[in-house]
């Protein structure tokens, strides 16, 4: 990780366009290793993370609940468009070299259960910036991926955990810019 930080951060994007190129199980592990690191008010270690390898059982089963549920759901009366929309959902999720979803667990109350939220968002953005400084992309979806209920049975989980994301990873080469209002412009200096 040779950039600085700001820079990384300035430059993150999210990013759904990945060449084929596998990532090592080293380096999922290491960018699960930074998302761990985020912080957490009461050491909580909210975050919980469901790794779809690529051809795995697993990944083909959530795609194929993922496209059902996509058909059944899409608003458009035209069948031939929710059909497309269904196989383009359950495809992405075949292709793309990693795929991961991330849950929260709650807290013993509303306030804890808060708190471990927004952790868990902080762990995601933080396995962004690092897998970023690597040379990899991440999309952070919580759209049909995250929508499909059986998703949560299909991966095994009992617990009343909430969705946070659905990842989608991959090596890119993609540079997409951006721009931010003037920080002045959404602060208030008292």
């Amino acid at each position: 990780m040779n950039q600085n930080i700001l820079e990384i951060i300035k430059n993150r994007r999210n990013v759904r366009k990945f060449n084929d190129s596998p990532i090592s199980k080293d380096t999922i592990t290491k960018i699960l290793e930074a998302a761990t690191w985020a912080p957490n008010h009461r050491s909580t270690e909210p975050w919980r993370f469901f790794v779809l390898e690529k051809n795995s059982k697993k990944r083909i089963e959530i795609a194929n609940l993922i496209y059902d549920w996509t058909y059944k759901n899409v608003k458009n009366p035209n069948t031939k468009r929710r059909k497309a929309s269904a196989l383009s959902a359950k495809q992405e999720i075949i292709d793309v070299p990693l795929f991961i979803y991330v849950y929260s667990i709650p807290g013993e109350t509303d306030d804890i259960t808060k708190e471990n939220y927004g952790a868990t968002c902080c762990a995601i953005q933080n396995l962004q910036l690092a897998s970023f400084s690597m040379g990899i992309g991440v999309g952070w979806s919580t759209g049909k991926p995250c929508l499909c209920p059986e998703v949560k049975n299909a991966l095994g989980i009992t617990e009343n955990w909430e969705i946070i994301g659905a990842l989608y990873i991959g090596y890119t080469n993609i540079k997409l810019t951006a721009s931010r209002i003037p920080v002045n412009n959404v602060t208030k200096w008292l």
